[in-house]
């Protein structure tokens, strides 16, 4: 019998064929921050334990003899409303991935926060990255299903007012959010979002809340192998007006980046963070009250499609380790710093 590691994320494993079962259980064994608490072979029996334990994480096959794993995965978090569930397979559909965010409140209908493509779970910093994801954003979709399905089709440009209102969704925002920031209606945020739909090929029923995640992950995949046509916003957090005023000298010039606000404290720079949204943050390692990677790790909590690069005047191999914990995209040296390197650290690709 498995003893129960509590201080780790306890992983579920339904699959009906035995060596895959078994091969999943090493590789989140093998990740270091899970534990298998059980493993089953049949829907009941993963109730049974579902009701018996607290289980962080469910991995659930799609076709578990005549049972889908999209109900049962339903079905466990209706006995377990925190759990996370994520579902795999061999299949590639963009109307499968549609019902397993399917979501609603009335009559209750629990949406769930993966879907992954089996082959892919033989890596365990992979199966980390997907539970990291959803813990940061609220679910994922495995890559190469967005990657296969925009392959398919010539992929329609973008206006920039679509180009705004996307990144915006992608940035978790809502409705009303998008309205306040992009300075225009409700029921024109509601257009804009349809037209997106249609040129994402997202199809399906309006109400259903999980079109909205495949178009939010859709634009993170699109804007990861292309830039925005619009420029960066840049916002800077340093105490120090004259390192500011430096920073500022450093970026101006460049239209690929816009330094849209400046903040003089750690707490104030949050505040900015959640009132702007900035694609860039440059934060300074020392700070008032709190330190910059306190500040950094609090940013990437709300808005982890933000990116950070932490700046101090001196070089440490210390403040770049940390740096790296704390989820900046990089540390530098202040004498480093340029618009072409920031920009080159948010599309190292490009």
């Amino acid at each position: 019998m498995m003893a129960e590691r509590t201080d780790l994320v306890q992983v579920l494993i339904l699959d009906d064929q035995l060596v895959q079962r078994e091969g999943i259980a090493r590789v989140v064994e093998a990740t270091g921050t899970m534990c298998v608490a059980g493993m089953a072979s049949t829907a009941e029996k993963a109730m049974e334990i579902l009701r018996q334990k607290r289980i962080d994480l469910a991995l659930v096959d799609l076709v578990l003899g005549k049972k889908r794993g999209i109900a049962v995965g339903r079905a466990m978090r209706r006995l377990q409303p925190n759990l996370k569930v994520i579902i795999y397979t061999r299949e590639k559909s963009m109307v499968l991935a549609a019902e397993i965010f399917w979501a609603r409140k009335k009559p209750a209908r629990a949406g769930l926060q993966g879907y992954i493509l089996t082959r892919n779970i033989s890596s365990s910093r992979y199966i980390q990255h997907v539970y990291d994801q959803i813990v940061r954003t609220g679910h994922y979709i495995d890559r190469e299903v967005l990657e296969w399905h925009y392959k398919l089709t010539e992929f329609e440009p973008l206006t920039p007012r679509e180009e705004e209102c996307a990144l915006l969704v992608a940035d978790g925002l809502s409705n009303k959010e998008i309205a306040r920031r992009m300075v225009i209606s409700h029921r024109w945020v509601e257009n804009i979002i349809s037209s997106l739909y249609l040129k994402f090929r997202i199809l399906g029923d309006p109400g259903n809340p999980g079109r909205r995640v495949l178009l939010a992950e859709a634009v993170k995949l699109l804007y990861s192998l292309r830039p925005p046509r619009r420029p960066l916003s840049v916002l800077l957090i340093d105490d120090k007006k004259g390192q500011r005023a430096h920073l500022l000298r450093k970026l101006a010039g460049d239209d690929r980046l816009q330094v849209i606000a400046e903040a003089d404290s750690g707490q104030r720079g949050l505040e900015l963070v959640r009132q702007k949204r900035p694609d860039v943050v440059l934060v300074d390692v020392h700070l008032p009250g709190v330190d910059g990677f306190k500040v950094t790790r609090q940013i990437l909590r709300e808005c982890p499609q933000t990116k950070v690069i932490m700046n101090s005047a001196a070089r440490s191999r210390t403040y770049e380790e940390e740096a790296n914990r704390a989820g900046a995209v990089a540390f530098l040296p202040k004498s480093q710093v340029s618009a072409a390197t920031v920009y080159e650290l948010c599309y190292p690709d490009l």
